[in-house]
C-alpha cells in the first residue's frame, strides 16, 4: 500500500477543465497514464531475482499539482499502485497483469468504477500564496515542503531547498568524462546520491534548466570545432534526473532496467520539472538518485530518505573523483594475452628506461584483486617489489636479444624450468625482485634481484632484460621492503594510506561496481575494520 501526496491546485488551473487521460505505454512490465494537465503517471515492474515490486513515478511541469495527492483525498484512504491506475485509466482498459499481482491485488468488484477520479483528480480547493516574498529557486518551498510532510513519501528525513551546483557541494564537476563540446560553455556538474542497504526508497525532486547566455546548454554538433556543414549545428544537453538501483552488481534505471545503457529524464530550457518517486521491496538493496549535465545555475530541491553523502577526503577539500585515484605510472605497462604468447611475460627491461625506471611489463591477469574504473585497472602505488609465484622460466639478455649467462646471472634454458632446475621449493614460494619504485621511488633503495635471479642478488651497471615466462596458474604478489616483515601486501596495504581513504570514500559515495571484488577482498581480510559505511 502506499500513501499519496496532499497537494495544491495550479496557478493555470482551470475550473470546468476535463480531466481525460490516455494509455501512451502499456506491456508486460510498464504502463504509462497521460492526464490532460500533462502529468504522467509511470508504472514499472520490477522482476530482478530477489527484487520484486513496482516502481511508481508521477512526472509534472507544474510544482503544486499532483494527481496522486488529490487522489488519496479523494479516497480517504491508502490506495495500491492498482487502484491508482484503476483511478485515472479510461473505463474499459485492462489493467496490466504485473498490477494484479501481490500487493496490488484489490477488490474490482465492490471498488469505484473504473475511471473515477478522472474528472474530479483537479477538482479541489487550492489556496494560492501570491506576491512571494523572495525569489523562487526550482519550487516554491512552502508548496515543495508543503506537498511531502506526512504524506505520499512519508516524513522525509532529508530536504535540501534553493541548491544549484555553485552553491551545493554535493554536486561534482563532470566535464573530465565528457567530452570537449559538452564543457565548452561552462562546467557540467553531477550529483549521486546513493542509499545503501534499505527496503523503502522514496522522495521528490522539483529541478529547472536555467537556459540563458552564461547558463548556455547547448553545444555545437560540429567534429573537431570546424565549421558545421549539416543544420542544426547545435544541441541541447539539458539536466538528466536518473533513478536507479542496484542489483547483480551492475546500476539499473528504473526507467529502462533491462536496457543496455541507462535511460534518464532530461528537463527541457527554462522549464520546471517535479518528481515524486516511491518503490518498496522487502529485500534490502542500494538505490540512486543521479543528476548529470547540470550547469552552475540550474536549479534543484530535493527529498530524500537520508542525506546525499558529501564525501570530503581525508584533510579537505574536494570530494573524490577518478583523476584523484593512483594513475598507472608511465613505466609500468599492463598486457593481456594468452598462454604462450608475450603476454604471459613479466619483462623487466633496463635497456628502456622512463622517468629513469626500467620500463615493466606486467600481464594484467595475473595481477592481484584490485579495483576498476572504466574498466581500466587502479594500479598499486604502495609496492617496491614484486614476488612471482609458480613462474615456468626466466632468461637474462641484451639489448639486442643476446643471452646473458655469465656470472653472476642464471637463467633457466627452453628444455627446462624453474622447478626442475631450482626444486619445488623455489617455484611453490616464489621468486622476487625489487627497487626504487612505488611507494620506494624517492629512496635510496637499489635494485635487487636475489637467487636464482642471480648469484650475489645485485645487477652490474650493464643495461638488461628481464624476461619471466608465466603458466595459466602463476601468481603475482606485491611486497614493500619498507614494511617489517616480507609478507606480501594485502588488499588494503596495496595502495598508500591517503588513496586509499579516497578509493573507499568514492566507493562509499558511489557504490561503483568496479571497486566490488576489491572491496570484498578488503573486509575479508580485516571484517573488524571494514572501511564501508553501514
Amino acid at each position: 500500500m502506499i500513501f499519496l501526496i496532499s497537494c495544491e491546485k495550479s496557478d493555470h488551473f482551470v475550473e470546468d477543465q476535463d480531466v481525460s487521460s490516455e494509455i501512451e505505454e502499456s506491456s508486460d512490465t510498464d504502463a504509462k497514464i497521460i492526464l490532460s494537465n500533462g502529468n504522467s503517471i509511470r508504472f514499472h515492474q520490477i522482476n530482478d531475482g530477489e527484487l520484486q515490486g513496482t516502481f511508481l513515478l508521477e512526472e509534472s511541469d507544474c510544482e503544486s499539482c499532483s494527481v496522486l495527492n488529490n487522489i488519496t483525498k479523494i479516497a480517504g484512504k491508502d490506495i495500491s499502485e492498482a487502484d491508482i491506475f484503476w483511478a485515472l485509466s479510461e473505463p474499459g482498459t485492462v489493467i496490466p497483469s504485473f498490477l494484479k499481482n501481490g500487493n496490488n491485488s484489490f477488490d474490482q468488484k465492490n471498488s469505484k468504477q473504473q475511471g473515477w477520479a478522472r474528472n474530479v483528480a483537479l477538482d479541489l480547493p487550492i489556496t494560492i500564496e501570491t506576491n512571494p516574498s523572495r525569489t523562487i529557486v526550482a519550487c516554491k518551498n512552502s508548496n515543495f515542503t508543503g506537498s511531502i510532510a506526512g504524506g505520499f513519501l512519508g516524513n522525509p528525513e532529508f530536504v535540501a531547498l534553493d541548491k544549484t551546483p555553485n552553491n551545493y557541494n554535493g554536486f561534482v564537476d563532470d566535464c573530465a568524462n565528457l567530452s570537449p563540446s559538452a564543457c565548452n560553455k561552462g562546467t557540467r556538474y553531477k550529483l549521486h546520491a546513493v542509499m545503501h542497504g534499505i527496503k523503502k526508497w522514496r522522495g521528490k525532486i522539483c529541478s529547472k534548466a536555467v537556459q540563458s547566455s552564461t547558463n548556455d546548454h547547448y553545444i555545437s554538433n560540429s567534429i573537431g570545432g570546424h565549421i558545421c556543414q549539416s543544420p542544426p549545428c547545435s544541441a541541447y544537453v539539458g539536466p538528466e534526473l536518473y533513478f536507479e538501483y542496484y542489483s547483480n552488481r551492475k546500476w539499473k534505471s528504473m526507467k529502462n532496467p533491462s536496457g543496455q545503457y541507462p535511460e534518464g529524464f532530461e528537463v527541457p530550457a527554462n522549464t520546471t520539472k517535479v518528481y515524486s518517486y516511491w518503490w518498496n521491496t522487502s529485500t534490502k538493496t542500494s538505490f540512486r538518485l543521479r543528476v548529470k549535465n547540470a550547469m552552475g545555475k540550474d536549479q534543484f530541491d530535493f527529498m530524500m530518505d537520508q542525506p546525499d553523502p558529501v564525501v570530503t577526503p581525508p584533510g579537505g577539500g574536494n570530494p573524490p573523483t577518478p583523476e584523484d585515484f593512483p594513475q598507472l605510472p608511465a613505466h609500468i605497462e599492463l598486457s593481456h594475452g594468452t598462454l604462450g604468447g608475450q603476454n604471459y611475460r613479466i619483462v623487466v627491461d633496463f635497456t628502456t628506461i622512463i622517468d629513469k625506471k626500467p620500463r615493466i611489463t606486467i600481464p594484467e591477469q595475473f595481477l592481484p584483486v584490485l579495483p576498476e574504473y572504466d574498466g581500466e585497472v587502479i594500479f598499486p602505488n604502495n609496492f617496491c617489489g614484486m614476488r612471482i609465484l609458480k613462474a615456468d622460466r626466466f632468461i637474462w639478455e641484451t639489448g639486442d636479444g643476446q643471452l646473458v649467462n655469465q656470472d653472476p646471472y642464471n637463467y633457466v634454458p627452453e628444455d627446462s624450468s624453474i622447478e626442475k632446475l631450482f626444486g619445488f621449493s623455489i617455484y611453490n614460494s616464489g621468486i622476487e625482485f625489487s627497487g626504487p619504485i612505488g611507494a620506494c621511488h624517492n629512496s635510496n633503495e637499489n635494485w635487487a634481484f636475489p637467487f636464482p635471479f642471480t648469484d650475489t642478488g645485485n645487477m652490474t651497471n650493464q643495461p638488461l632484460r628481464l624476461t619471466i615466462e608465466l603458466l595459466s596458474d602463476s601468481e603475482i604478489e606485491f611486497l614493500n621492503h619498507t614494511l617489517p616483515g616480507n609478507e606480501p601486501l594485502d588488499a588494503h596495504e596495496l595502495f598508500e594510506e591517503v588513496d586509499f581513504d579516497e578509493l573507499i570514500a568514492f566507493y562509499n559515495e558511489t557504490f561503483y561496481e568496479g571497486f566490488e571484488q576489491w572491496i570484498d577482498a578488503v573486509c575479508e581480510e580485516n571484517p573488524n575494520d571494514c572501511p564501508l559505511q553501514d
